[in-house]
């Protein structure tokens, strides 16, 4: 019978087999069109493939595991403000992203213009301790003799990075507390963009004299070359009521924090907190990121403070990008401007320059001003001084000149009068009687 009925069974089986397939793929297809998506966005300095690996296993995968099943919704993420650092911005306008996790100065920007709310802070693993928060370092190398104090910058070269973030805004304010403006000086600056990594190699290879970067960054990254460093400016700070346990050269700002949209529902954000919350501390996701926990957002009181004294703020209330656009910091000498847009790169395509990938570069950024002719002030000044004195003597002069003549014009007009009435006598004719 089994022989005989063999390949019905078979037949039977497959169908039916088939058909519980289709069945599921068809319901999890209705499952996941029925899905609500939030997009998480990521800033971070290094490549989106760096950063997807970084912070998908715990923005992604670890979210969806806690709290997407169980709210039948699901995060994915997306990496923003790498080359373009207003993408954020364009993507919340859009109503295309839904949380934010960054530095504490985008993250400051975002809750300013857009209202947002702030979730969590991420703790750092750094050297065996967990920090919540971070400062400008501002460190030179110990064999460079011409650098002991921030007084000693003047006319040195020193290296920035990461606008929106503490290493740059607080850092610019200890450095226009010592009459160094960023946006005056720049031809001391160098500005590496994303480049940490990059300003570190500069400094130690002494193309640069001062370096400002995070401390967690530098602490991470860069432990062993730490006994060969000054760092300056220093301070004692505190941060949750324990000591900081690295160099501090400026206040204390939060690490990265997340950030939703005031449109997200309550029980989505508090489901996002309580999850991030309870991120173990060996937990692979948190690993990969190179964060131990999170806790309760930090207060973002000295960042806003730091941008406010660096304009970083427009007259709307919105934050300016002077990355995203790298005119509004670039200066010329006197009677030469900064060229236009379409100048800048094409001076770099006549002269055979490439960009590196992931980086904007401007080639000889400064044009003659065919427009305006600009002299030195002490030119003006006397020029201006002898325009007035010549002024002044011709009126003078020209007044005493008129007196002169009136004086001169009285006599001339009595001898004018004796010889007219003269030649008038001779002119009348003797009657004879």
């Amino acid at each position: 019978w089994i022989a005989k009925h063999n390949e019905s069974m078979v037949r039977g089986i497959s169908t039916v087999a088939f058909v519980a397939v289709v069945a599921q793929l068809l319901v999890c297809r209705g499952a996941s069109e029925g899905l609500v998506e939030y997009k998480v966005g990521i800033w971070y300095p290094a490549t989106p493939e760096v950063v997807q690996s970084m912070y998908k296993p715990l923005f992604e995968d670890y979210l969806n595991r806690l709290v997407g099943k169980s709210l039948n919704i699901r995060f994915k993420t997306v990496v923003v403000d790498l080359d373009d650092a207003s993408l954020a911005e364009r993507l919340i306008d859009a109503g295309q992203l839904d949380f934010l996790f960054s530095v504490a100065g985008r993250i400051a920007c975002v809750e300013r213009t857009f209202d947002w709310i702030l979730i969590a802070t991420g703790r750092n693993a750094v050297l065996g301790s967990e920090v919540g928060a971070q400062s400008a370092i501002i460190y030179s190398l110990k064999s460079n003799t011409n650098i002991k104090s921030v007084s000693d910058f003047k006319g040195k070269r020193i290296g920035v990075a990461l606008i929106y973030s503490p290493s740059f805004f607080m850092g610019q304010k200890v450095l226009s507390n010592n009459g160094i403006d960023l946006y005056k000086d720049t031809k001391q600056l160098v500005f590496y963009g994303n480049g940490y990594a990059d300003q570190m190699q500069d400094v130690l290879k002494e193309n640069i004299d001062v370096g400002i970067t995070s401390g967690t960054f530098l602490f991470q990254k860069y432990p062993d070359q730490i006994p060969y460093l000054n760092f300056h400016n220093l301070l004692n700070l505190t941060w949750e009521s324990v000591p900081f346990p690295f160099p501090a050269s400026t206040p204390l700002a939060p690490t990265y924090t997340l950030a939703c949209s005031p449109d997200i529902p309550s029980s989505v954000k508090q489901a996002v907190e309580a999850a991030l919350m309870n991120l173990d501390v060996n937990s692979p996701e948190g690993m990969a990121a190179g964060l131990s926990n999170f806790t309760t957002a930090g207060s973002l009181f000295n960042s806003r403070a730091a941008m406010e004294a660096a304009n970083l703020f427009d007259a709307k209330g919105r934050c300016k990008s002077p990355f995203g656009n790298m005119r509004a910091i670039m200066s010329c000498p006197k009677g030469t401007v900064v060229d236009s847009d379409h100048g800048l790169k094409q001076r770099c395509v006549d002269n055979h320059l490439k960009c590196p990938a992931g980086y904007p570069c401007f080639c000889g950024i400064c044009a003659q001003n065919k427009y305006a002719i600009i002299f030195p002030g002490e030119v003006v000044l006397g020029f201006s001084t002898a325009l007035f004195g010549i002024n002044l003597a011709a009126i003078l002069f020209w007044g005493f000149g008129l007196e002169v003549a009136a004086c001169l014009r009285r006599p001339m007009r009595r001898i004018h009068k004796r010889v007219k009435g003269m030649m008038r006598k001779k002119a009348v004719p003797q009657h004879r009687s």
